[in-house]
């Protein structure tokens, strides 16, 4: 893991300076999946060719990136993920992050291997609930043989992620139940709708953040969650897309989030004052449930509120 006191300090920087902390990078829009809640996906898509996405990443490293996500789409899709990771980490000395955002299915032993000696430092892998349903496929009972060969052979950390949805909601606590034996973390991704607006509201899904938290170290971000899930959008936040958090999609445009796609640039152009001009209130913020962008924003434009959550997390990984 790569949470060592240089990316500390450097990614100290990022609370005060006009630089990125943090990009997505989509290396295909395809999925071997089709979840009724994704709109982030096409049926058939080309992937994006391996030099290019390296050649995104250094135009990410160079505005000043430390924290990359691979997604899709399915990112393990891509036959060059592997070494586009290996990309990432020789950058910096290696101190930074690289996480890969899968489904899970195309899981191998090979391809585990391969991004062990790559340094991946996470994979966040979607898993829904417990039975396959019309909402999603990514149910435990179809996954469980991919996560007990990552408990076996991963040596990054996997954090579980679950989209809270109607059905996800019901059977959670069996959920956590028939997953008690992996070695993971678990945490939630929020339904939402167009734009990225929140598309759940209801008591059950308070009870259920309330007992569970969001996420281990960013439990601050669940409070907004909770007040979200019962209808009330007032509390106000900077969303600090376009600046510390990046979203570069199969194009290679820069975008503000998955989600709002009106304000596009391609990433070659974007530079110090394009950045600045991102740094300003955004006319989505009520009702955000675009975890990523919120995370990146709260962490950085609340950095006393959210100080304990980033020691937490520095600290978990310090000891692993």
């Amino acid at each position: 893991m790569a949470v060592d006191l240089r990316f500390l300090l450097t990614a100290s920087k990022r609370v005060f300076d006009r630089r990125p902390l943090y990009a997505q990078v989509i290396v295909t829009d395809a999925c071997n999946l089709r979840c009724a809640y994704c709109d982030e996906h096409l049926a058939e898509a080309p992937l994006v060719g391996l030099d290019e996405l390296k050649g995104r990443v250094d135009t990410l490293d160079r505005l000043g990136a430390l924290v990359y996500d691979f997604l899709g789409g399915e990112p393990l899709l891509h036959p060059g993920l592997a070494e586009l990771v290996c990309h990432v980490k020789a950058k910096r000395g290696g101190s930074n992050l690289a996480t890969v955002i899968t489904n899970g299915f195309l899981l191998t032993r090979q391809n585990i291997r391969a991004f062990n000696a790559a340094g991946l430092d996470y994979m966040q892998v979607s898993v829904d609930s417990v039975e396959p349903s019309p909402m999603s496929a990514k149910a435990l009972k179809s996954m469980l043989p991919k996560l007990r060969l990552l408990a076996e052979e991963a040596r990054f950390k996997v954090e579980v992620q679950t989209v809270v949805s109607a059905h996800a909601v019901a059977e959670y606590d069996d959920f956590r139940r028939a997953s008690a034996g992996l070695p993971f973390s678990f945490g939630f991704s929020i339904q939402h709708g167009p734009g990225g607006r929140i598309a759940i509201r209801g008591r059950e899904y308070c009870d259920l953040l309330r007992r569970y938290g969001v996420f281990d170290g960013v439990n601050f971000y669940g409070r907004h969650l909770q007040e979200m899930v019962a209808g009330d959008y007032s509390r106000p936040w900077k969303c600090l897309a376009g600046l510390k958090f990046l979203y570069v999609n199969s194009a290679g445009e820069a975008q503000w989030c998955a989600q709002q796609r009106a304000w596009k640039l391609p990433l070659p152009l974007l530079d110090a004052r394009e950045l600045r001009r991102n740094d300003r209130h955004k006319p989505c913020e009520a009702g955000c449930a675009i975890g990523c962008a919120r995370l990146v924003s709260h962490t950085l434009g609340e950095p006393l509120q959210t100080l304990g959550a980033s020691l937490s997390l520095a600290w978990g990984t310090f000891r692993r």
